[in-house]
């Protein structure tokens, strides 16, 4: 696959007479040029997207694969094999060659952007910066023109990225494990290259990956010095709440429309509770590490009830994100735990209001313990104390 630049597509399109902007435009024409673009260039078009397609450039930012300036990397099963906040920054495993590829691609001018749904830098106290520190790991954070590493939505972050760099969003590659996370990218910010077929290339330890961007998106990168200079600024760090302030929040949960199924825990869901306990610690009221036995004496209990939450989206099932430990008898919860998979989607206040109701308070008091990595639950106690409660959960 080679990237199909302005002119090119232009060019083909005055061939096949199918340019919007030449001549009488009608439904025919339309339609035709929709399944041009599907057949010769393997774009994918939603139905309720086709109308929308109107001008030369609308159509244009619908092929797959263009040329590009900017390549916008997740962090977490991308550049390495393993989710820091849960392995820890000394446990995950370097995608070496990838990462040493994306140096290549920057040598020759690509500027690199982090999006990472992590807490953020903090004088190198964040696990981050922590991974990034490690001598075996190819890239530092100052190999990016620009970090946005919180846990607000990636389309913002990209925005903010676009923003700061001074370069269109049209020009962004995105490269992120998380179909999900691929999938809102393509929903909210089309006219983003985002690169399909993960799995595959994760199989390979995300070898090769870097050499096939720079054959197809990237081609053209690197010819002149004013390329090369280009990726020497200095690294711009995301400001907190820009991705939020250049992305509607509160729009963009509405279009994931995101549903929960809530129940009680029963034995079939007792190893992913211990799963989670075992490994979450972002949002951990306690970082209490129960065992699969310690959950089952916790169904046994009467006196105690685990709540489960089951999240999805437009884009398909999550399945178990969040749980909740009440002691029923003090009216007090003394567990709750969610999925980083899940942060930034207010599930927490839907599951909190779920509990109350259950027991039938207005509010329910929760355990809390500080730890150096769960402060995304200290900033949800603070949200509470303030009276917060709004979800976009159903």
């Amino acid at each position: 696959m080679t990237a199909v630049t302005e002119r090119a597509f232009r060019e083909t399109l005055d061939a096949l007479g199918l340019n919007p902007e030449k001549g009488a435009w009608d439904s025919i024409r339309h339609f035709n040029l929709v399944m041009e673009l599907e057949a010769r260039w393997g774009a994918k078009i939603p139905i309720q997207d086709v109308e929308k397609l109107q001008s030369f450039s609308d159509f244009y930012f619908r092929v797959p694969c263009r040329p590009a300036k900017v390549l916008a990397v997740d962090a977490d099963n991308t550049l390495w094999d393993g989710i820091v906040s849960e392995d820890g920054a000394a446990d995950v495993e370097p995608y070496a060659a990838f990462q040493r590829g994306l140096l290549a691609l920057k040598a020759k001018g690509v500027l690199l952007v982090l999006l990472s749904k992590n807490d953020p830098p903090d004088g190198g106290r964040s696990l981050i910066e922590q991974v990034f520190a490690r001598a075996d790991m190819p890239l530092s954070l100052n190999d990016f023109a620009f970090v946005g590493v919180s846990w607000e939505p990636k389309p913002g972050a990209l925005l903010a990225a676009a923003k700061a760099l001074n370069v269109g969003t049209d020009s962004f590659v995105f490269v992120d494990d998380n179909p999900h996370e691929r999938a809102q990218m393509k929903a909210h910010l089309p006219e983003v290259m985002v690169v399909e077929e993960m799995e595959s290339w994760q199989t390979k330890g995300m070898e090769g990956l870097a050499e096939s961007l720079g054959d197809t998106y990237f081609a053209e990168a690197g010819r002149t010095e004013e390329d090369r200079l280009r990726a020497q600024r200095p690294v711009i760090l995301s400001e907190p709440g820009l991705a939020e302030a250049a992305f509607v929040r509160g729009d963009y949960l509405k279009t994931l429309e995101l549903k929960v199924a809530s129940s009680r825990a029963e034995e079939a869901d007792v190893p992913r509770l211990a799963q989670m306990a075992g490994k979450t610690n972002q949002f951990n009221a306690t970082t209490i590490r129960r065992n699969e036995e310690e959950f089952r004496a916790l169904l046994a209990d009467p006196a105690k009830r685990v709540y489960v939450f089951r999240l999805s989206d437009k884009f398909g099932a999550m399945g178990i994100v969040c749980f909740v430990v009440a002691d029923v008898a003090v009216r007090r919860i003394t567990d709750f735990v969610m999925s980083c998979r899940a942060m930034g989607r207010t599930l927490e206040f839907f599951a909190y209001r779920h509990v109350c109701q259950d027991l039938g308070a207005e509010t329910v008091p929760i355990d809390f313990r500080a730890t150096a990595k769960n402060g995304p639950f200290a900033a949800f106690l603070e949200k509470l104390a303030h009276g917060e409660r709004e979800t976009f959960c159903v």
